[in-house]
C-alpha cells in the first residue's frame, strides 16, 4: 500500500561537531519563540535557524524567514556544517528512556514516504489539521526544497520488517542525550538488495500517522504545486516526504495522555457545574493528593480511576482545588455513542469530555477553544497542577492506547485534537531530507 523510498541524508558533520546536543532540537510545535530564541543562541548552527526560521538570522537581508532559512541551509552544506551521504539509505532511530521505573528502547527507521492523497488511504490520519499550521510549513518547504523533520508514522507488526532491521548491516552514524536524558541513536543503513526488499514489503502495508499531520497534510499540498510545476512524474522527489516509522508493537513504542487546562466562562461557579454534571455523571470524590505524578505513575492513576468507574471516565480538579471523578451514567453512555456513531469513538475519554462535559453540561463549543488563551494541552500533570488557578477546570486523562488509534483511523474517523502524546518526541535536525529537481530518486 505505502510507496517508501530510501534517500541521501544530509546531518551535522561529525569531523567538526563530536557533540551535536546543541545543534539538534525537540519537534518545533513543542517550543514558543522564546524557547526557539534560547536554542539558536546558544549556537546559531542549532537546526531552529532552519526549522524555525527568522529574517534576524540573515542580518535581514533576506526576504522573509523562509528565505533566510534557504539561504542558510545552502551556505552551511558550502561550509561543510551539514554533508550529504553519497548514497541513498535509510536511517535506523533508536531511543532510550525511562518510563515507569523501567528502561524502554523504541525501535523505528526514517525514510522517505510517498505523500499519496488522503483519499488513497495509504497513509491514514487519526487527528484533525488546521490550515494556519499547514501554511507555515508549506512556505518553509517551499523556499528551502528541504525537510529538518520527520513525520511519526507506525504500521502493524510485519515480522520481516522487524527481523530484518535488527540484522541488516549498519554504520552508527552518531548518539546524542537530550536534556531529559534520552539517549537517541541515529545508524544508515546501505544495503541495496536489502533496501529494495524493505521497499517491496511496505508495499502491502498500511501506515498510520502518529505525530505530524499538519506536515503530511503540507506534503500533500506541495506535492500538487511541484507536480503542475515541473512536471517529473510518481518517481520525483518532490512526491516524497520524510517520516520516521515504528512497528505498532515495539515495545518501547508508548503513548501518554495530554491533560487539558479550561478557562471556565465568567459566573460559572463550582455549584453550578456540578450541577449541570450530575445529570450526565455519577460524581464521586477522589483524593489525588498522594498520588507525584501521573505521567510517571499512569498505571496507579488507571488503576484507581478504573476501579472507581467503567472506560470513558475523566478527573477533574475544580478551581478550589477540589477533585472528583466523572463516570458516565448509562443512559449517557448509550445518548453518546448514538450522537457520534461509532464505537471507537465513542470509548474515547477526550471524545467523553468534548461532547458530554464541554457541549452538552457547559455549553462549550471545542472548536471555538483558542490553545493558549482557552484551553491548555499539558503532557506534564504535575505542571498542570501547580499552574491551576481559580476560574480554571484540570482535566485529567488517560492515555489512548495504540490499538485505538489504528481503528480508528482504520474506520476512517478523526479523534479530537491532541489525544495523543507519542513519547518520547523525535528530535529535529538529526537528518535532513535535500530534494533532488534535476532527477528522478
Amino acid at each position: 500500500m505505502a510507496l517508501i523510498s530510501p534517500f541521501r541524508g544530509v546531518y551535522y558533520n561529525t569531523e567538526i561537531f563530536s557533540d551535536i546536543r546543541k545543534l539538534v532540537a525537540p519537534p518545533y510545535d513543542v517550543v514558543d519563540k522564546k524557547e526557539r530564541d534560547k536554542f539558536v543562541k546558544r549556537d546559531s548552527r542549532n537546526i531552529f535557524a532552519l526549522e524555525l526560521p527568522s529574517k534576524g538570522e540573515c542580518n535581514q537581508l533576506a526576504e522573509d524567514g523562509y528565505q533566510c532559512a534557504a539561504q542558510l541551509f545552502e551556505q552551511w552544506l558550502r561550509d561543510k556544517i551539514l554533508v550529504q551521504d553519497k548514497d541513498p539509505a535509510i536511517y535506523p532511530y533508536d531511543i532510550e528512556y525511562q518510563h515507569a521505573g523501567t528502561t524502554k528502547v523504541r525501535r523505528g527507521f526514517i525514510s522517505l514516504v510517498r505523500a499519496d492523497d488522503w483519499e488513497e488511504r495509504t497513509v491514514l490520519p487519526h487527528e484533525k489539521t488546521f490550515t494556519k499550521v499547514t501554511e507555515d510549513r508549506f512556505l518553509l518547504r517551499k523556499a528551502t526544497k528541504a525537510q529538518f523533520s520527520q513525520i511519526f508514522m507506525i504500521y502493524r507488526h510485519n515480522k520481516y520488517v522487524a527481523e530484518g532491521l535488527l540484522s541488516a548491516k549498519r554504520d552508527r552514524l552518531f548518539q546524542v542525550r537530550d536534556v531529559n536524558g534520552v539517549l537517541h541513536t541515529l545508524w544508515k543503513i546501505t544495503d541495496q538488495e536489502y533496501l529494495r526488499e524493505l521497499e517491496r514489503q511496505f508495499k502491502s502495508i498500511q501506515l498510520y500517522i502518529a505525530d505530524g499531520h499538519h506536515r503530511y497534510t503540507t506534503a500533500i499540498r506541495y506535492r500538487k504545486e511541484m507536480e503542475r510545476k515541473y512536471g517529473l512524474g510518481p518517481a520525483a522527489s518532490y512526491n516524497f516526504t520524510m517520516a520516521y516509522l515504528v512497528d505498532a508493537h515495539d515495545p518501547g513504542l508508548v503513548v501518554l495522555p495530554t491533560h487539558r487546562l479550561l478557562e471556565l466562562p465568567q459566573g460559572l461557579s463550582d455549584e453550578e457545574i456540578k450541577r449541570r454534571l450530575s445529570g450526565l455523571f455519577h460524581i464521586k470524590p477522589f483524593d489525588i493528593s498522594n498520588l507525584s505524578g501521573f505521567v510517571e505513575q499512569a498505571d496507579t492513576f488507571e488503576d484507581i480511576t478504573a476501579s472507581t468507574c467503567s472506560q470513558g471516565i475523566s478527573v477533574m480538579l475544580g478551581a478550589d482545588r477540589q477533585s472528583f471523578v466523572l463516570c458516565p451514567k448509562d443512559e449517557t453512555k448509550k445518548m453518546l455513542l448514538e450522537q457520534v456513531g461509532h464505537r471507537e469513538l465513542a470509548d474515547l475519554d477526550v471524545v467523553v469530555l468534548e461532547e458530554l462535559v464541554f457541549k452538552k453540561a457547559l455549553g462549550i463549543d471545542p472548536d471555538s477553544l483558542e490553545a493558549g488563551r482557552d484551553i491548555h494541552f499539558v503532557a506534564d500533570s504535575q505542571k498542570a497542577l501547580q499552574t491551576l488557578r481559580p476560574g480554571q477546570m484540570l482535566f485529567f486523562m488517560h492515555p489512548t492506547k495504540v490499538e485505538q488509534v489504528l481503528a480508528t483511523a482504520d474506520a476512517g474517523l478523526c479523534m479530537p485534537h491532541k489525544s495523543t502524546f507519542f513519547y518520547p518526541k523525535i528530535l529535529t535536525g538529526m537528518v535532513i531530507n535535500k530534494e533532488d529537481f534535476s532527477k528522478k530518486l
